[in-house]
């Protein structure tokens, strides 16, 4: 990987000097490194990227944690929404959550990173839990609006429903998708596709 250039402007290289970092952990993650034992020398050498550079972008270790955060939640943001507004067709519904636990495979390396920084790192904890609030409110306002086209049960409380199946997806996909294979992944999809339909349909 070529060293990157002192040419460019500093808010040029941003996206590239980032990309490099986040693929970077989740190369070294995903050979079996934890994320709190890897030194910001060791995650630049992997990036090729000058120990100076990293410090140009982020200030502190946390600082580039929370980045791994927000790397995280836009990856999973598009599946996550795709699947609530897919609740009123089981097939449509499988077919998100396929594509959601297809994505939470390829980032869990980097899932299982800020899962490690949170341990110690309250505003990373802090984030990743804002951003689980944020993943319920907008499934449940799909839910609502499902609930309005009668297209899924109007007796179910939206937010609990919403919070409760957040969670459930996020927990079982994190306890089963390190070191999954295509077949196992596909069970869990199936599993997750009859949970989430029976609870949304009467």
């Amino acid at each position: 990987m070529t060293e990157i250039s002192g040419s460019a402007s500093r808010d040029e290289r941003r996206p590239d000097v980032e990309r490099r970092l986040i693929a970077a952990v989740s190369d070294l993650c995903a050979d079996g490194a934890r994320f709190a034992d890897l030194s910001i020398s060791r995650i630049v050498g992997a990036a090729a990227i000058g120990r100076a550079t990293f410090y140009l972008y982020f200030p502190d270790r946390s600082a580039f944690s929370l980045r791994l955060v927000d790397h995280v939640r836009a990856e999973l943001a598009g599946s996550v929404a795709a699947v609530w507004r897919a609740a009123g067709d089981r097939g449509a519904l499988e077919a998100a959550l396929a594509d959601f636990v297809e994505i939470f495979a390829r980032e869990y390396p980097l899932i299982n990173a800020v899962m490690d920084a949170a341990v110690t790192d309250a505003q990373v904890a802090g984030r990743m839990d804002d951003n689980m609030q944020a993943f319920i409110a907008e499934s449940a306002r799909t839910i609502e609006l499902a609930q309005q086209r009668e297209t899924v049960r109007v007796d179910l409380p939206a937010v609990e429903a919403a919070s409760a199946l957040v969670w459930m997806v996020e927990r079982t996909c994190s306890r089963m998708i390190g070191g999954s294979d295509e077949q196992e992944r596909a069970r869990l999809t199936r599993a997750l596709t009859t949970i989430v339909w029976h609870s949304l349909h009467a």
